[in-house]
């Protein structure tokens, strides 16, 4: 059913929903009858002709609306912090508006992959149509309740809808919700009309605002709402950055923020950029090319890029040398296989976070599905019998239950948000399973999903997460993001992103130890004895003594000296861009004109000769 019933202790895990237990009051008759009268509607919206299912939703709603005990929303609450907005909203703020809670957590790859969803009903249906979005925060990790969290979240998450942070889940607790995410539609009344659960329900939701915009239409409210939306736009050459990857000679970067990647040298010199600040998808030249959120980024020698380009749903490759990009696994939509099988482009995948290049082999942690999956980029053998043609891309471990749930079998085992993987050599995969607050292992030769340190001994339990070190289930970690392997030092580095710190962990022992950050997030750089401040440090990459962080919502990286126990900030200079308008168009003959409507004029743009071969340029006319 599309209403998942709230008085389950437990919900039943849907299709891509995160779930959480419930206890406490009584359920309310109100809710009870709303969900009788949402259950009768589905079995006949199921069974009706696709021409009656509006006139079907109309005649839903009025018997709601006409219900003699209606559960209605009421009040905020006076001390809860709004993002968005100039001011705190209240009930006579959505009273006459047809209004979307939609309840979120922003660590969450389910609500994430609902905002497109949510963001195409609020172009179709603007504020001024009468329907209101607003998101409530109801989050599930200690750090997800600070409003300035939820606020970076926002921005970066590109939300532009009223978000009200309910730290303190009452607003959770009086609707009843259990799992993330849930919409609930109210009408102009703040009548609750519709409960939806999980990021499968979107299209319905579609259908439903419009016939309920349509069904309240002389009653709404069109007057202008206390809209504040946006952050203040950003001067640096990163916004939100979520991923690095060093060579000795490169160091790459995933400009998430600004949907680019960008190559530079060790000494911050941006030598190429890759995409541009809108988001898209597009293959071609380098700036020509468009990504959306790019995550994880991998180098290939001799001069290939690797890219996870997660907000499409692809994996991409960048040839510096042809000044190149292309898709080589993905369809550019987001897809719900859960086996795989085909050839690159025509596999669908959902949300790849990070990559991993083994030989010939790009391993993907793919958050969207909980699963890892893999790219053969020649002929491959995995698992010691497992064969893999050129170009196939498919699920090599996890059933896509969100699940920490180990065994010998990896089709078996199950993860929760994978999104940080890297290798241990000679035959080992570690990876940040986020939602689990762990770090796993993948043997690459038996197939083996183990724990190696953090999370909870029951696989249900993915709320086992704090700040401790210590050795295997004893160390408590906090939606890790990265993961990276010395081999000089032999350790793993993990970035525990909501931590605010870099530990290290050694695989042999299972002993985990914080290496730097306070655990309170901050931009402090320094020796290891200062403070040293992070803040959700997403990625990270370690080339002999040097280790490099994406320090995600300080919008930098950092270098981090292992052998010298100082962490500083990598200054990234980007290639001035020179506008030639100005200088030419006053010494430029300007001849008129005249065309007929069906003629084609042809522009022929002659360059100088004389431009420094490889140097960054970009045109226009």
């Amino acid at each position: 059913p599309i209403f998942v019933p709230a008085p389950c202790t437990t919900c039943t895990p849907a299709p891509r929903m995160h779930t959480e237990k419930m206890t406490g009051a009584e359920y309310p008759s109100s809710l009870l009858r709303l969900r009788e009268l949402q259950e009768s509607f589905e079995r006949e919206y199921k069974d009706a002709e696709t021409e009656d299912r509006n006139s079907l939703i109309h005649r839903y709603i009025a018997s709601v609306d006409d219900s003699d005990d209606r559960f209605l929303l009421g009040d905020f609450g006076s001390d809860m912090d709004w993002i968005n907005t100039s001011r705190p909203l209240t009930a006579s703020d959505l009273r006459g508006r047809v209004v979307v809670l939609d309840f979120f957590t922003f660590c969450c790859i389910n609500c994430q992959h609902v905002l497109p969803e949510i963001k195409r009903l609020e172009e179709e249906l603007p504020p001024s149509s009468g329907l209101l979005v607003v998101g409530i925060h109801s989050a599930k990790f200690q750090h997800e309740k600070r409003p300035s969290s939820v606020g970076q979240a926002v921005q970066r998450l590109g939300i532009n809808h009223p978000v009200v942070n309910d730290s303190s889940s009452r607003l959770w607790r009086k609707l009843w919700v259990n799992c993330w995410p849930t919409m609930v539609v109210l009408g102009p009344s703040s009548q609750a009309l519709l409960v939806l659960v999980g990021e499968g329900s979107t299209s319905f939701l579609h259908l439903f605002c419009r016939a309920a915009v349509d069904h309240f239409g002389p009653d709404l409210r069109l007057s202008a709402l206390p809209l504040d939306p946006g952050g203040t736009p950003l001067s640096k050459p990163l916004h939100f950055p979520a991923k690095v990857f060093a060579t000795e000679t490169r160091l790459v970067v995933a400009d998430t923020g600004h949907h680019r990647v960008l190559v530079a040298d060790h000494d911050g010199r941006v030598l190429y950029t890759v995409g541009s600040p809108e988001p898209g998808w597009r293959d071609g030249a380098l700036n020509d090319a468009r990504f959306n959120g790019p995550q994880g980024v991998v180098w290939r020698d001799p001069h290939f890029v690797y890219v996870a380009d997660t907000g499409n749903h692809t994996v991409r490759e960048v040839d510096l040398e042809q000044a190149q990009v292309r898709t080589v696994a993905g369809t550019g939509q987001r897809g719900s296989d859960l086996e795989g099988g085909r050839q690159g482009p025509q596999q669908p995948l959902s949300s790849p976070w990070d990559l991993c290049l083994v030989e010939d082999i790009l391993f993907i942690a793919m958050a969207g599905s909980h699963q890892l999956w893999a790219l053969a980029l020649r002929d491959s053998q995995l698992f010691g019998k497992l064969h893999l043609g050129a170009g196939t891309c498919l699920r090599i471990a996890g059933s896509g239950s969100e699940e920490n749930r180990n065994n010998s079998y990896p089709l078996r085992a199950s993860f929760a948000q994978p999104s940080g993987i890297a290798f241990h050599p000679p035959d080992v995969l570690c990876i940040a399973d986020s939602e689990s607050s762990a770090i796993r292992t993948l043997s690459l030769r038996t197939g083996a999903v183990k724990n190696l340190v953090g999370g909870a001994l029951n696989p249900t339990d993915l709320f086992c997460f704090g700040d401790a070190d210590g050795s295997a289930l004893d160390v408590r970690l906090q939606h890790p993001l990265g993961v990276c392997w010395s081999s000089d030092k032999q350790l793993l580095y993990v970035a525990d992103s909501y931590n605010h710190k870099i530990r290290k962990v050694d695989v042999q022992k299972r002993l985990c130890t914080t290496l730097a950050g306070t655990g309170v997030a901050g931009d402090a750089t320094g020796s290891f004895s200062d403070e040293v401040q992070f803040d959700e440090p997403g990625g990270l990459c370690v080339v002999g003594s040097r280790l490099y962080v994406a320090d995600t919502n300080n919008h930098c990286v950092k270098l981090v000296h292992l052998d010298l126990g100082f962490v500083e900030k990598v200054t990234l200079t980007l290639p001035d861009a020179t506008d030639s308008r100005d200088e030419d168009s006053a010494s430029m003959d300007v001849s008129r004109v005249a065309l007929a409507p069906e003629a084609c004029l042809r522009l022929v743009l002659e360059l100088p000769a004389d431009l420094a071969p490889g140097a960054p340029h970009q045109w226009r006319l």
